[in-house]
């Protein structure tokens, strides 16, 4: 919560607002950016003591972070001018918003075509630089608002349990700080409810990620969901219970499926031959025995039980133990118990580096 500095001299009682700033800025900014503007600029022209983000945002009714969001966005067209001062925000404003005079009206579609698109868009998230905690008196006025007072219902009840203060803080900060807005969020508990992550702080990890994706909706938030959700059986197969791929992951996946072209079925195969060969989730090692598949034209589970059969037949092993041992020392793939998987996982990632390159 940056405390506000001002450059300005003492205005007294009243502040002067140009005709431009209300005729050009005002109308195309939405309500909240506009009474952040405003309250921040009066106390900016009387030099008010004591203003700081938050106390803008409780005076408002508004977050924190919607009150940093707004200034970023008058910074951007060039109307605040913003700067850290040792950990507090340093403000000054530019001659109240005043614009110069627009050329003439030619054709007024063309005119707001081209305004739209010298409109400056803010799109990322913005977010304090801590991550707040909410006090009891707080969270009481948040939940004047029905959707969070909903959403701590809801939440309440898929859990099982009242939610303690400290939990309904860390829930809350999952709209104030993640930007999460409230459907997505309860889609989110049910989302984690069903893959078996029962905590808020669970939640809390898959919330960062959907936020560092720009997952603003319940559709986009359905679609991600769909897209990994084909990547599931893969991470079980490693044991991974991780809520997506990590990029490095994702790349050996993308791999398999897009360079040797394998099916989702010999891909969880060859993981689940991995990790019980290794005893840990290694891509590098399921990546070898996809590779040798991929070179001998395999693609199906049938040519991997027949490549198993004809390798465990080289090696002299009798019929009768053929079956049992399909699925370790087969396929061509030689496995040797003296091998180092954490040399094998590094000589992968080099290369996948090289690739990269």
């Amino acid at each position: 919560m940056p405390d506000i500095l001002y450059s300005s001299d003492p205005h007294p009682g009243f502040i002067l607002l140009s005709d431009e700033f209300i005729l050009q800025h005002m109308p195309r900014a939405n309500g909240t950016y506009v009474k952040v503007f405003l309250y921040a600029y009066q106390h900016y022209c009387n030099r008010v003591s004591g203003l700081s983000t938050q106390s803008i945002a409780q005076a408002l009714h508004l977050l924190e972070s919607d009150v940093i969001e707004a200034l970023h966005y008058w910074q951007d067209l060039g109307l605040v001018h913003m700067e850290d001062m040792n950990g507090a925000l340093s403000i000054r404003f530019e001659d109240g918003g005043a614009l110069p005079t627009p050329p003439p009206v030619r054709d007024k579609m063309k005119q707001q075509k081209e305004e739209e698109e010298q409109r400056p868009v803010v799109s990322k998230v913005v977010r304090v630089e801590h991550k707040p905690t909410y006090t009891p008196e707080e969270l009481a006025l948040y939940q004047t608002n029905p959707k969070i007072a909903g959403l701590f219902a809801k939440a309440s009840t898929s859990l099982g349990a009242p939610l303690s203060p400290p939990n309904l803080s860390l829930l809350y900060s999952f709209y104030d700080y993640y930007r999460l807005p409230v459907d997505v969020i309860e889609y989110l508990i049910d989302y984690c409810l069903t893959h078996g992550g029962r905590t808020l702080r669970y939640m809390e990890k898959v919330a960062l990620d959907w936020s560092d994706q720009g997952i603003n909706s319940l559709e986009k938030a359905k679609a991600y969901v769909t897209r990994f959700a084909s990547y599931r059986p893969i991470l079980n197969a490693l044991h991974i219970r991780a809520p997506r791929p990590s990029d490095q992951e994702l790349e050996y996946i993308c791999r398999w499926m897009d360079e040797y072209h394998m099916p989702e079925e010999l891909i969880v195969e060859a993981c689940t031959r991995a990790y019980n060969r290794t005893g840990q989730p290694s891509f590098a090692y399921a990546d070898s025995i996809l590779e040798n598949w991929n070179l001998m034209q395999i693609h199906t589970m049938e040519g991997v039980e027949k490549a198993d059969e004809s390798f465990l037949r080289s090696q002299g092993v009798p019929m009768e133990r053929r079956k049992t041992a399909a699925g370790s020392d087969a396929s061509g793939f030689s496995v040797h118990k003296d091998w180092d998987y954490a040399a094998l996982e590094r000589r992968a990632q080099e290369q996948l580096y090289s690739e990269r390159k």
